[in-house]
């Protein structure tokens, strides 16, 4: 879907012309015993269903289960977004408001195509009430929810105006997430669209090459999709194109997770993951090589050796 625009027409082809494709996904699955429509809401299917009724503990995750980072500005439709890929409409509160409704990442567990998912919805960017250091705590929490790995980061932008401070502040949350491991990793959901994906990218790709926009979509190699949350069947199509670029993303890194980077934790985090983490001494800087990007250096001990400085 993501290498050239001859895939994406493909891609595009294959959703927007099988109506059958799109409709099974509100059938009930005979295995699971659910359903995406608004039936499978009821006390009915939740009786005859196979899930679990009652919730565990959020930082419990079965292994297989495919988790997805949602990643944006205040107001840009990222919560409504999560809302469309688990199914639900009020499963993640939304505003388009300049203030954020997402003061703390959020997580909500569905099935979907025969898969087990998990959507993470993390803070608006953007807010400048907020230190450097408490928007990183704040995304970085996101790893707790996901001790099996991140299959992917889905960084949520408007169609329309698309500032260089935006710009500027996805960077640095990839940068916090783990840099260029974490792109490989990403797609941008252009919200607010229901073009098909080759048009969309046609229209980015004809912006000019300085453009914020455009800089991004080559950032993550050109894997880009059209998202709708407010009309149906667009909604629809939004939800399986966003589940089919998970998983294309997925076998693009060889069915590997991405897991969070040692040098990006804190202790506090690395020890609630159960991982084997010295004290380290970080330094933060903006470097100018092949665009504006936050620099992170962190200096670890050696292993067996004690840290005397005060």
């Amino acid at each position: 879907m993501f290498r050239a625009r001859t895939l994406l027409g493909v891609a595009a082809c294959h959703v927007f012309q099988s109506p059958k494709l799109v409709k099974a996904e509100f059938r009930v699955d005979e295995t699971t015993g659910e359903s995406s429509t608004a039936e499978s809401k009821n006390a009915t299917a939740a009786a005859y269903s196979k899930t679990k009724l009652f919730r565990r503990d959020p930082f419990t995750v079965e292994r297989s289960r495919k988790v997805c980072v949602l990643i944006g500005m205040t107001g840009v439709g990222k919560s409504a977004t999560a809302n469309t890929l688990c199914g639900a409409k009020r499963a993640f509160e939304t505003s388009s408001s300049v203030v954020s409704v997402t003061s703390a990442v959020r997580v909500r567990d569905y099935s979907f195509a025969g898969s087990r998912w998990r959507v993470i919805d993390t803070p608006g960017l953007g807010d400048t009430n907020k230190s450097y250091e408490e928007t990183k705590s704040e995304l970085l929490d996101a790893f707790r929810y996901a001790p099996y790995g991140i299959s992917s980061f889905i960084v949520v932008v408007p169609k329309g105006r698309f500032t260089s401070e935006m710009e500027q502040r996805v960077r640095e949350a990839l940068d916090i997430f783990g840099g260029q491991d974490a792109i490989r990793h990403s797609m941008i959901a252009v919200t607010r669209t229901a073009d098909a994906p080759e048009k969309l990218l046609d229209d980015i790709m004809r912006l000019p090459q300085d453009h914020t926009l455009r800089r991004l979509c080559e950032l993550v190699d050109h894997r880009v999709l059209p998202i709708e949350n407010v009309k149906e069947p667009s909604i629809a199509v939004s939800r399986l194109l966003l589940h089919r670029g998970i998983d294309e993303i997925l076998e693009l890194n060889n069915d590997e997770k991405f897991f969070a980077p040692k040098s990006t934790l804190s202790v506090g985090l690395a020890k609630s993951l159960q991982l084997d983490l010295p004290q380290a001494r970080c330094s933060t800087k903006w470097s100018t090589e092949n665009g504006p990007r936050l620099v992170i250096t962190c200096d670890f001990p050696s292993p067996g050796v004690k840290d005397t400085a005060s």
